[in-house]
């Protein structure tokens, strides 16, 4: 009875274990995350250009990260699928124009990428091998096009304050689907655009409705920064 009993428990955890492994392969959508690069860099914490030159004056790739319906959301599904540079060496020379670091010390940008992979990619490797991954980001950046859409609205990165409304209203305009817009402050605390969320179907591919938004708030008055 007592070998029973220590079996039991032993059991549980190896059941509890094996359905964490397998939920952490599954997944609802993806929130395409783009970041404006005069938000990050004039922060109290500054930034560092990459070592290639400073990005183009445009929203920067963060990521593309799966997540569940009920707001949660995988993270570094699989260690032994770690991220390799060269199944993408085709699309560095996009990627660093792209999805570039901004991070100090200044990088290539290759690390940043890797972290996006192994946290967040490998928990779509179900559906998006790396290159797939990475491929699909660049071309959901080229479809949705938010500074476009956000200067055909005449919302331009001047300095400029504009509201949250008016912000999520020119891109959802523009792409047919409603953002959820991300704010930080600037070095003197006002807020400003920071990141513009879009979500995008269980294939990577499509935009689609969120079916659920991020928490978080921004001020009635928001700032979009010169870069």
């Amino acid at each position: 009875m007592k070998l029973i009993m220590a079996i039991a428990p032993l059991a549980v955890l190896c059941f509890s274990a094996f359905v964490l492994s397998a939920q952490g392969f599954a997944y609802d959508f993806f929130y395409f995350v783009q970041q404006w690069p005069g938000s990050y860099c004039d922060t109290s914490s500054s930034c560092c250009y990459p070592t290639y030159g400073k990005p183009p004056s445009n929203f920067d790739i963060h990521g593309l990260w799966p997540n569940y319906n009920n707001g949660s959301y995988p993270s570094n599904c699989d260690p032994n699928n770690p991220f390799d540079i060269s199944k993408i060496q085709d699309l560095v020379s996009s990627l660093r124009t792209n999805w570039a670091s901004l991070a100090c010390p200044s990088s290539d940008s290759t690390s940043f990428w890797q972290h996006e992979w192994n946290k967040h990619g490998t928990c779509s490797e179900t559906v998006l091998n790396e290159h797939s991954y990475f491929q699909n980001a660049l071309s959901l950046k080229s479809t949705t096009n938010v500074l476009s859409c956000l200067q055909s609205a005449s919302i331009l990165p001047n300095g400029g304050s504009y509201t949250l409304t008016s912000i999520k209203n020119a891109i959802t305009s523009c792409i047919g689907h409603t953002p959820w817009i991300e704010c930080n402050k600037d070095a003197s605390g006002r807020y400003q655009l920071y990141q513009v969320y879009i979500c995008v179907d269980h294939s990577g591919t499509a935009l689609i409705n969120c079916p659920v938004f991020p928490t978080g708030a921004c001020g009635s008055s928001i700032l979009f920064p010169t870069f």
